[in-house]
């Protein structure tokens, strides 16, 4: 690993970031454009530009939802698939359920025997992994946990994987109360739709971009909790992939069938405007009729936990066709690759069996030749899709915290925890080659800065730091860089903007850089808050107080908890923020997809 070339800096460039009163409308002709104000002079340049205006979207900290009875678990129906399970749940109309549990019992010991009788391999596990619980079982609580708290396959091990994972969780939900009721969003690969998770309640909400409007249809399920990640499937109308602790919800939406024909003839109608039937299928790896065959001594509570230290998901992707789609697993290393048609899983095991090795995040380049995973212990793994071999960098400072890949699948860029570096991971050979190098392309270290209308004596504002997230724009032309509150105390509401040429990656020598500074985003303050009292100062040689000269009015300044682009917008890039206050806004960013960054 190595820097690649000379860096060149926003502050060498002489960019500045906007004032704290300032809020950005877009970029046109390679600038951004930042208004104080509805009567400001530069929103008249903008138009004048052909820049675009879009609405933003709030969501509110607190939802009141009406749930249906029927909500929870209708039309129960467990369907088995070799070592899959599909928990089918209906919330269209006409929803029932009917089965009998002595009969599906009998049928899964049937399947699972004669499955042992082609798989030997499979059916000695099973008897080790009896043999283990067994022998737990009959061992006092204490001294089960010492002995087999580090044995994968015991419930003392799942035990102590769901502790670490409930620790996790809990600073989760501390970080949940600054960054806000959205947990992740996701657009349609084909439609101007919008899926919406709402972090304290665990619903879906969809919104229409093309009418503007909101479904009045709400994705919402007992399965469905903790949801850490969405996708939707392509090229399979409206399907969507949802990562939860139990596993993955995938929910197919169809819209009713009196729907209004659009005034395009050639277009599909806006699903905002209309009514739509939907139903859930949990798909869940292990499965849950392994439970049953625990000892009987195992509490229910305990058969929970040993399912849950296993299925709950991190992270997903969907391979471009749409035909399979590929799950992280927040207590372990392994991924699971599912046939979505089929529903079958086939696990991946090469990266740790224990929490420490956990998958935080996995993306497919967009050709679906290569898979990166990256894990808890600092691995970044790299697969090839045709034979799932893979290339282990196991030398990184940290865990990665964000990667993006670029729109020829050659390349991607990618930070660690706590660094202020942005890396590039650049392919040499076509697939299925390994053939990768791990280079340093940029760096944003902390640094005070005047902002772009301040005055000398203005006050100063820290920029940069340890980054938190990247996003690239469909098209390869941007990168937008979001920052971590560490403790350089920096202005963490600011995003920062790279103009991108993939191709000095691999171009030996020269003067260019793969990422060249452009500007920065601020997004919608939040307005004045209370006038907030400085710190009474202490006297060092009296030990008395000293009163406070004056009152500082704070700022409610926006904090990005999600970055993202729409998959389609042609003149240029649409980039979605979410904030910490619950606005979603668009950044436009209008630019000619022939340009090139030197």
């Amino acid at each position: 690993m190595s820097a690649y070339r000379q860096i060149t800096t926003f502050e060498e460039r002489g960019i500045r970031p906007p004032s704290k009163e300032s809020a950005t409308v877009g970029e046109t002709d390679l600038k951004f454009i930042h208004l104080r104000g509805g009567d400001d002079t530069g929103l008249l340049q903008y138009v004048r530009s052909g820049g675009i205006a879009f609405p933003h979207i709030m969501i509110p900290e607190a939802i009141q939802l009406r749930r249906p009875a029927q909500s929870s678990a209708v039309g129960l129906n467990e369907m088995l698939a070799n070592e899959s399970i599909f928990l089918r749940s209906a919330s269209g109309p006409g929803a029932n359920g009917n089965g009998s549990p002595a009969l599906s019992t009998m049928v899964e010991n049937i399947i699972w025997l004669w499955n042992a009788k082609e798989n030997a391999a499979g059916l000695l596990n099973q008897l080790r992994t009896r043999a283990l619980l067994a022998a737990e079982s009959w061992l006092p609580g204490p001294v089960a946990s010492a002995v087999f708290g580090m044995v994968p396959g015991t419930v003392s091990a799942a035990k102590a994987d769901e502790a670490k994972f409930r620790e996790a969780e809990g600073k989760r939900n501390m970080l949940a109360m600054s960054e806000g009721p959205v947990s992740c969003v996701a657009w349609h690969p084909h439609r101007s739709l919008i899926a919406i998770a709402h972090r304290a309640t665990d619903t879906i909400f969809l919104y229409d971009m093309a009418s503007d409007t909101w479904c009045s249809n709400v994705l919402q399920n007992t399965y469905m909790q903790g949801i850490t990640s969405m996708a939707w499937q392509p090229n399979c109308g409206y399907t969507l992939a949802v990562g939860c602790t139990t596993g993955v919800c995938l929910w197919n939406i169809i819209p009713s069938a009196n729907a209004q024909p659009s005034a395009e003839p050639l277009s599909a109608p806006s699903l905002g405007s209309m009514q739509f039937s939907s139903w859930m299928t949990l798909m869940a790896f292990p499965p849950l009729r392994d439970q049953h065959r625990h000892p009987t001594r195992l509490s229910s509570t305990e058969r929970t936990v040993f399912y849950r230290s296993s299925a709950s998901v991190s992270s997903l992707a969907f391979s471009p066709s749409g035909q399979w789609l590929v799950t992280g697993h927040q207590s372990h290393g392994h991924l699971t690759v599912w046939d979505v048609s089929l529903g079958t899983a086939t696990p991946l095991k090469r990266s740790g069996s224990t929490s420490s090795s956990a998958t935080l995040q996995i993306g497919i380049s967009p050709d679906g030749r290569y898979l990166v995973s990256t894990h808890a212990n600092g691995h970044l793994r790299l697969w090839e899709t045709e034979s799932w071999s893979s290339r282990l960098w196991s030398d990184l400072p940290a865990s990665v915290s964000q990667f993006a890949w670029s729109p020829d699948s050659r390349s991607m860029f990618f930070a660690v925890t706590g660094s202020a570096a942005i890396y590039a991971l650049a392919l040499f050979k076509p697939a299925p080659s390994l053939d990768a190098e791990i280079t340093v392309a940029s760096s944003f270290e902390p640094h005070a800065t005047a902002t772009l209308d301040g005055e000398e004596d203005a006050e100063r504002i820290r920029v940069g730091g340890a980054i938190k997230s990247l996003a690239m724009d469909p098209k390869g032309q941007r990168l937008v860089v979001g920052f971590d509150d560490d403790s350089a105390s920096s202005d963490i509401s600011l995003l920062a903007v790279y103009l991108v040429s993939t191709e000095a990656l691999f171009r030996a020598g020269g003067s260019s850089c793969a990422l060249m500074p452009l500007g920065y985003i601020r997004g919608p303050n939040w307005g004045k808050q209370s006038p907030h009292e400085t710190e009474v100062p202490t006297d060092l040689i009296t030990g008395q107080e000293k009163p406070s000269k004056k009152k500082r009015v704070r700022l409610g300044l926006p904090v990005p908890s999600w970055t993202g682009f729409a998959p389609n917008f042609g003149p240029g890039a649409l980039l979605t923020v979410a904030w910490a206050n619950g606005k979603i806004s668009f950044v436009p960013m209008l630019f000619r997809t022939s340009s090139k960054s030197n």
